[in-house]
């Protein structure tokens, strides 16, 4: 393939995550906009990959089939299936973004053995810190600050999920943020989803918009308290 049509079909691969993010996840695609503009589709790219591996247990019935399905992310990660992932929108564009930003994948192997063993009823914590994690280098931040917020940030959006845990959800997030002010700036991007674990522990059902408002909040006051 030529370099024109190669540059094209990277393009169109973060079109595709772009939209896919946008339409599923809205509030990550929310929260991607106040990362820098140049770094922004790295986030998608990351947040595209991450809703793949989550609605496989979804789709499926048996757990097997949810492994084995998982089982290609896994490899496509590890690099293992070049061919195929040359091939696929979210694995061209995520590895386009590690290449350009620098860093590597091995980190989200730990995000799809966590949604294998999800498939048999584990928490999905490892995979949310993992997603946490890579956002923030793929900012550019790399900092021993960032791996203990990630855990506890993880825990405390796995545990909105039902069965709800409130007292785990205001633990967690009290200790997540707690962890803030020791984070490098480039980094809070990564986290912004987090700020929405607050309205949502009231509210569960909370509309878009005031999704969105307190969104805009947090990055102009910081992190909600509970």
């Amino acid at each position: 393939m030529s370099e024109t049509g190669s540059g094209t079909k990277v393009k169109d691969a973060y079109r595709y995550c772009r939209e896919l993010v946008r339409a599923q996840d809205k509030d990550r695609f929310l929260t991607s906009l106040y990362a820098p503009a140049e770094r922004r589709p790295f986030l998608i790219a990351l947040y595209a990959f991450a809703l793949e591996i989550a609605r496989v247990r979804r789709l499926v019935k048996e757990p097997m089939t949810g492994e084995v399905r998982l089982q290609w992310w896994l490899e496509a990660v590890r690099g293992l299936r070049a061919q195929e992932a040359a091939a696929n929108p979210v694995m061209i564009a995520l590895n386009d973004a590690a290449r350009q930003a620098g860093v590597a994948l091995d980190p989200l192997t730990g995000a799809v053995e966590a949604r294998q063993a999800e498939l048999y009823g584990t928490p999905a914590v490892a995979s949310a810190s993992a997603v946490f994690m890579m956002a923030a280098r793929l900012l550019g931040a790399e900092d021993e600050a960032i791996g203990a917020a990630a855990d506890q940030a993880a825990q405390a959006v796995t545990s909105l999920d039902e069965p709800r845990d409130a007292e785990q959800v205001t633990a967690s997030y009290t200790a997540f943020r707690a962890r803030i002010p020791h984070l490098p700036e480039a980094a809070l991007p990564a986290f912004l989803p987090v700020a929405l674990v607050p309205l949502l522990l009231r509210r569960p059902q909370a509309p878009p918009w005031r999704r969105q408002l307190e969104l805009v909040r947090t990055a102009w006051f910081g992190f909600p308290k509970l």
